[in-house]
């Protein structure tokens, strides 16, 4: 959503609801880190129609928090910070990335992703939600796991009529084909510093009247810190999606989705466009319908033939393994949030929208240190 359907979602009215300011409760979404963050904002989207419903949010304490702040603050809410928090004014909480060291004493959701940890100390019930059920652990009884869907597989599928939209909002136009590459970080590197090969590749070898070339920072990655990172492959012709910027946009708008094995390349199956896995091999379904970049072939034949070989069906066994309960995250995600908060659900049935439409991103950059921020639009 923009900004201002975000301030319109927070303040909007169910016609449907009668009810007394009593009942009104309060909802904080925790969100650690930026990409992963975006599945939260899709919950409190669910519960931002409701008068009933006060939704707050707030940055977990880390190195990510200020790139929370900026993606919060862009969606049109107001971040609280960590220690204004209070226990009592909290009906219910929502966490994404990770469960908070310190988290009100209220009712608590984690959602699917969410780095595991102990929480049976606390006073108040604790569900974590998993997309798939093959992904519930056997011990996970007693109401704490509860499979729920993926929000961001059905909001890719609720966004691929816009497809035409998302390309030229990052300017893609005429006959270029845009190429969409993951940018990974692992073991706390930051994805800004290691430049990957493959980028050097698609800029030195596909020309740029063709084809347009964009950087998508990988699911889960934290935010560049300054550096000299991609700074010369910007100034090459690289485009960068903000880590703020809701990225599912530009897999939507892609012609050819590459990376090595990870979200990315996963949700890109959805797409229907081609999937070029670089690096390792797959170690799941992946691995069956993916096409490898040679390192000893020019790039620009193996994108034509990728997309001559490409078949949609192929992708059944990965989008089968992504989500056991597809099109329903936000049914069953309100129904657990408002039987934790014990209120009545609104008489309305929940939808999944289309994403944000991406940052208009640019190639020109002033220093290295705003290479790695990806502040432009």
């Amino acid at each position: 959503m923009t900004g201002f359907e975000w301030r319109r979602a927070l303040s909007g009215f169910d016609p449907g609801w009668w009810g007394r300011l009593g009942d009104r409760r309060t909802v904080l979404v925790v969100v650690g880190s930026p990409v992963p963050g975006q599945p939260a904002l899709d919950v409190a989207r669910l519960a931002g129609t409701d008068p009933r419903l006060r939704v707050l949010f707030s940055a977990a304490p880390g190195p990510s928090s200020a790139a929370v702040e900026v993606m919060l603050k862009d969606a049109g809410a107001a971040p609280l910070r960590w220690s204004e928090l209070a226990d009592g004014d909290v009906g219910l909480v929502v966490t994404a990335h990770r469960v908070p060291a310190r988290p009100p004493g209220a009712p608590l959701i984690a959602l699917p992703g969410t780095i595991p940890a102990e929480v049976a100390h606390r006073p108040a019930p604790a569900v974590f939600t998993y997309a798939h059920h093959l992904d519930r652990p056997p011990d996970a009884g007693d109401g704490r796991g509860v499979v729920v869907g993926d929000s961001d597989h059905d909001r890719l599928v609720a966004s691929l009529p816009l497809r035409d939209f998302y390309r030229r909002a990052l300017g893609v136009g005429g006959r270029r084909g845009l190429v969409v590459v993951a940018l990974p970080s692992s073991g706390g590197a930051c994805a800004c510093r290691r430049s990957p090969d493959v980028v050097r590749r698609l800029l030195a070898e596909l020309p740029s009247d063709r084809y347009q070339v964009l950087g998508v920072p990988e699911p889960g990655g934290d935010r560049c810190p300054d550096g000299p990172g991609l700074a010369v492959h910007l100034r090459s012709g690289l485009g960068l999606m903000p880590p703020e910027a809701d990225w599912r946009a530009a897999l939507v708008a892609a012609d050819w989705i590459l990376g090595p094995p990870g979200p990315v390349t996963r949700y890109g199956t959805i797409i229907g466009v081609p999937v070029i896995v670089t690096g390792p091999p797959p170690g799941d379904a992946l691995r069956l319908l993916a096409v490898r970049l040679a390192a000893h072939r020019p790039v620009r034949p193996q994108l034509a033939e990728a997309a001559a070989r490409w078949r949609p069906e192929r992708v059944r066994p990965v989008l089968g393994r992504i989500t056991s309960e597809p099109g329903r995250f936000d049914r069953n995600m309100r129904s657990l949030m408002y039987g934790l908060l014990r209120l009545p659900q609104p008489a309305t049935i929940p939808v999944a929208d289309p994403v944000s439409p991406p940052f208009r991103i640019e190639s020109r950059v002033e220093s290295p240190g705003h290479a790695c921020q990806g502040g432009l639009r």
